[in-house]
């Protein structure tokens, strides 16, 4: 037969949450950031219309979604009761899945997985308890995680460039440069340059240009706010060139991007 690699380490390094939750009021509002690390729900009755990363969502039964590090997140219950599960759970070398592919509808399958894992989480605190929470999670993951450029586990070198992608998704708005990100990390630039190839394939100013395109072609398709809020938000000084970067990225200009976009609803 022939030779196989060994599989690496399980990339959950904890499990920080696992519950599920109801909302009965019709009509009921919500403003909340997400959880810090990895956060999974799965819709189970009603349906909700919210705004995350700019992009408006309607979840129903069936509907899962990837929250990555202290999203903002406001919505309304549309039809209660509203009823979903919930994971929270650490793992710094997981690759958060690209926005785009955080949503996934049609996944009542799921639910048995999530049912299984709230099982093993109330249970009594024991090493075997433990190890079923993480084979269940696993399970999760396994069944849904999107297949994206950026939705791999890293080696251990990477490990670095979440942690530093992490507090720079959290800074967005600054104009960050490779410098400052050595600076808040007391790292060299080639480190954080083989880190950041490791983790996403990608240097690391181009992965930071493509978060901040990625979250403005949200806020450009889903937002009321101005071109050069949109701009300032996502941490461009100049609006010109957050201009060329969009089209460069997206294919059009970001006004012409939002009229074609409104056009197609």
């Amino acid at each position: 037969m022939p030779d196989r690699p060994a599989s690496g380490p399980s990339p959950i390094d904890s499990i920080r949450l696992v519950e599920q939750f109801e909302r009965s009021q019709p009509g009921f509002t919500f403003q909340a950031t997400s959880l810090p690390g990895h956060l999974i729900h799965l819709v189970l009755q009603g349906e909700v219309e919210q705004t995350c990363n700019g992009r408006r969502q309607r979840l129903a039964p069936g509907t899962v979604v990837w929250y990555h590090e202290d999203e903002w997140v406001e919505g309304r219950v549309l039809r209660a009761p509203w009823v979903y599960c919930s994971v929270n759970f650490a793992a710094p070398t997981l690759a958060p899945p690209d926005f785009d592919a955080r949503l996934e509808t049609g996944r009542a399958d799921l639910a048995p997985i999530f049912s299984s894992l709230l099982a093993a989480w109330r249970e009594a605190p024991s090493a075997r308890r433990n190890l079923r929470c993480q084979a269940r999670l696993l399970d999760l993951l396994t069944a849904w995680h999107p297949q994206t450029p950026t939705a791999a586990v890293a080696t251990p070198v990477g490990r670095l460039w979440w942690e530093v992608e992490t507090w720079a998704r959290q800074n967005i708005a600054r104009p960050l440069t490779l410098t400052d990100l050595c600076a808040q990390f007391h790292r060299s630039p080639n480190t954080l340059a083989r880190a950041c190839l490791d983790a996403v394939g990608l240097p690391p100013m181009k992965r930071l240009k493509q978060i901040r395109l990625s979250l403005a072609r949200g806020l450009v398709h889903y937002s009321e706010l101005n071109m050069t809020e949109i701009a300032l938000r996502v941490g461009y000084a100049r609006v010109h060139e957050f201009s060329r970067d969009y089209r460069k990225a997206h294919g059009l200009p970001p006004t012409a991007d939002r009229t074609t976009h409104a056009a197609k609803r």
